[in-house]
């Protein structure tokens, strides 16, 4: 089940992860707010939903990859991690965050090229 990688498929995988990584912002929103008040409520169902179109996406973009290779970009839902944490939540950058997460991207880079050339 050999599928060929062209530029817009992996641009569009990494907006699909993109789309994943808010999920991530909006539950740190709504864990900062009391249980059950309105704001709760409101991140917790705005999560569902970010949730909901990520596994809309998700069904489609696995139509266009091999899924272990398609998981696998899944990490780079940790630049974007540290993206958010640094300019919505003013986290500060370590060098091995930055360490980390140039390990995660060099990996997912080889693996996609190495996918590119069987094809």
């Amino acid at each position: 089940m050999e599928k060929r990688l062209k530029l817009g498929n992996i641009l569009m995988l990494q907006a699909v992860f993109f789309v994943y990584s808010i999920s991530s912002v909006v539950s740190k929103f709504a864990s900062g707010r009391e249980l059950f008040s309105f704001g709760f409520l409101l991140f917790y169902g705005l999560d569902i939903l970010v949730l909901g179109i990520y596994a809309l996406l998700w069904q489609q973009v696995i139509k266009k990859f091999e899924l272990s290779v398609a998981y696998a970009n899944k990490a780079v839902t940790l630049l974007w991690a540290l993206v958010w944490g640094i300019f919505i939540f003013h986290e500060k950058i370590t060098l091995w965050k930055v360490a980390g997460i140039l390990l995660v991207m060099a990996g997912i880079f080889i693996l996609n090229s190495e996918e590119g050339k069987q094809s």
